[in-house]
């Protein structure tokens, strides 16, 4: 199989990762593989490439939902549908011209709901490369059951099989970086995602205020933040808290991994997501989680859960002194939360995308 996977997104957050872990995963299955990458990202793309022949980058000038990209994107595309056998999209930005055998994954709709905290443009452009993506492409994957029923409940026109493929744990939070040591050596608790408002950091914080007199956990924040100075620095200066908070920003995944080896706890504090990986990278490196009590993390961890009222501080802090002053509980959370991880195995979810792309070409 000959394979397009636009790489705009490569480097961008929870996308990019995503686009980065199928891509090498299906260049590991023998498929060949072409794909555009911002110019400005060829030494990355070159290092964390390394070593995957069947890979062949197209570096260009563009940037993902750029004007630029969008009219000039259909030149490279043109001149790969002898060559290529499908187009896949790890996300909507999909160009002016599609090509017949175009595959999109939508990952969530929160510019459609409350949650969206960027201005009203972005949000009509989201609307727009959304509806094309629905009405143009051969096949619409959504990482959960979650967002395919939304989906379908906000456009009601929608006529199209959704194919729900869940997302994965890469292996580098199985296997780990031979994390022998703490890059943090006192107990803590932990959160790992970006800033942005519906990750509700907020909560945690002030969970974290009411408990800190009786645990000697500090919380530790990974992840990156669009501001100098943003909401969660306002809020932590405010309680006092700088000194028991400690922050790793935009971390690398060798961090992460040392992080989640050795917390305690993570805390899921979420109001919105479209699947959730941090829990299920956690839960693979030994560290259980509690998560707020959303459809999306109640349909990836079921029964294996232990669930907070994401808009109750009361709820959160009842939670956290729960697991934490409870050894037995902890580990009996990890041994369940680990098990439903299963569910989650990368070959299977592998084997879904190739099966499904086999069908999309051969009907062609």
């Amino acid at each position: 199989m000959r394979l397009y996977i636009d790489g705009l997104f490569y480097k961008s957050s929870g996308i990019g990762r995503y686009y980065e872990s199928l891509t090498k995963e299906f260049a590991k299955r023998g498929i060949k593989i072409y794909t555009c990458v911002y110019k400005n990202l060829k030494t990355d793309f070159e290092r964390d490439f390394a070593g995957i022949n069947n890979i062949e980058p197209i570096f260009v000038d563009y940037e993902k939902f750029s004007i630029k990209g969008f009219f000039k994107q259909p030149k490279i595309l043109r001149k790969l549908e002898h060559d290529v056998d499908l187009f896949f999209y790890p996300h909507i930005n999909l160009p002016y011209y599609i090509p017949k055998n175009t595959v999109v994954t939508i990952h969530d709709l929160r510019p459609l709901t409350h949650f969206w905290d960027r201005n009203e443009i972005k949000r009509k452009a989201f609307l727009f490369y959304l509806k094309r993506a629905i009405k143009h492409s051969a096949k619409i994957i959504t990482v959960s059951n979650t967002v395919a029923n939304t989906l379908k409940q906000t456009f009601k026109w929608l006529n199209k099989y959704i194919e729900v493929i869940y997302e994965f744990v890469d292996d580098k939070f199985i296997v780990g970086h031979n994390q022998d040591e703490p890059i943090f050596n006192k107990p803590y608790i932990l959160f790992v995602g970006n800033r942005k408002k519906h990750k509700n950091i907020e909560l945690l914080i002030n969970a974290f205020f009411r408990v800190k007199n009786d645990i000697p956990h500090y919380l530790i924040i990974a992840g990156s933040k669009e501001k100098d100075y943003d909401h969660v620095d306002t809020l932590l200066e405010k309680l006092g808290l700088k000194d028991r908070v400690i922050e790793f920003l935009q971390p690398s995944d060798k961090t992460i991994t040392n992080l989640y080896t050795f917390a305690d706890l993570l805390v899921f504090p979420s109001l919105f997501e479209g699947f959730g990986l941090p829990p299920l990278e956690a839960v693979s490196l030994g560290c259980p989680v509690i998560l707020s009590d959303i459809p999306v993390l109640r349909e990836i961890f079921g029964e294996s859960g232990l669930y907070f009222n994401p808009y109750s501080v009361d709820s959160l802090a009842e939670a956290i002194l729960k697991v934490i002053y409870d050894r037995n509980l902890r580990e009996e959370l990890l041994k369940k939360q680990q098990e439903r991880s299963r569910i989650f195995n990368k070959d299977r979810i592998i084997d879904k995308y190739i099966e499904l792309f086999d069908k999309i070409r051969l009907k062609g």
